[in-house]
Formats: structure tokens, C-alpha cells, sequence
């Protein structure tokens, strides 16, 4: 009889580590692949690869990885160098801060989320700070003027 293993998102070869249901982890987690966290770690988890946060899982330190998906509970910051997604199981309880970052419907978030870019090289602007440019735009005076809807319009689409 052939045993059947539960199929998870990424395939979990000899480089990938897997924390189960009943594993209690106390201290930092450091890891120099991706893997899956089923149970309760309480300390920091670092990982270079892709990290999935299962179901029943709970976290309560920071993360840090390549990508993460979320369907547990983090209570700590999560960054990542490319994307985290939190699912409608998910619970974050700390800032999220990646490349992308996909929040689905019914999920929960209580921090800051910061969506960072590619890195910017020298700014255009020279010797002018943000902080200089802001001064002048506020002192500047806002006009609003209404504009009327065409039939070309009415074809746009609302992205908000």
C-alpha cells in the first residue's frame, strides 16, 4: 500500500523544513531554504525562501523571507524581498512590508502595510529634499475646478 502524502503549495525536496501541528519551536528559527510553519514558534523566523504559514499556525515574532503566505497567525512584522498574501484564515498582528502584497477578503491585518519598490537611484531633483518641495507646495494655493462627464467617460473604469 502506497502512503499519501497532503499536497501542499510548494514541494518540499531536501532542502525545505516543515514544523508540525504538535511542534512547539521556543527561540529563533533561521533557515537557509523555504518550508512550511504547521505549529507554534515563539521567536523570530528567518527564512531565504518561500515560507508557508498553515492553518493552525502561530508566530509571535517577526518574519523574514523571500515570499510569504499567510493562512495562521503572526503576531510580529512580516518582510519580505518580493510578496506576502494573507488569506481569509490569516491573522497579522504587526506591519507587512514587501514588493507585493495581497490582502483577501476576510483576512486581518492590524499594523502598517508598506509596499516598497525598486530600489530608486539618485534622486532627479539634486540638492531639493521632499521636506523643501512639500513647504512650496503647500504654500501654494489649491483651485478645484469641476469637470463635466463625456460619453467617452461613461467607457472608463473605476478602479476605487
Amino acid at each position: 500500500m502506497r502512503l499519501r502524502w497532503p499536497v501542499y503549495d510548494i514541494p518540499f525536496l531536501k532542502t525545505n523544513f516543515l514544523v508540525s501541528n504538535d511542534a512547539v519551536l521556543h527561540g529563533p528559527l533561521q533557515a537557509a531554504c523555504g518550508g512550511r510553519i504547521d505549529g507554534l514558534v515563539k521567536g523570530y523566523v528567518s527564512v531565504t525562501g518561500r515560507l508557508i504559514i498553515g492553518n493552525k499556525a502561530e508566530i509571535k515574532g517577526d518574519v523574514t523571507a523571500r515570499s510569504v503566505k499567510v493562512f495562521g497567525k503572526v503576531h510580529g512584522n512580516i518582510t519580505c524581498d518580493d510578496m506576502v498574501m494573507v488569506f481569509n484564515t490569516g491573522l497579522v498582528k504587526g506591519d507587512i512590508t514587501a514588493r507585493i502584497i495581497e490582502v483577501k477578503e476576510g483576512a486581518q491585518v492590524e499594523g502598517v502595510i508598506v509596499k516598497t519598490g525598486d530600489p530608486v537611484a539618485e534622486s532627479p531633483l539634486g540638492d531639493e529634499t521632499a521636506d523643501n518641495l512639500a513647504a512650496e507646495v503647500a504654500a501654494e494655493p489649491v483651485v478645484v475646478v469641476p469637470v463635466r462627464s463625456t460619453d467617452k467617460d461613461k467607457d472608463a473604469t473605476n478602479w476605487f
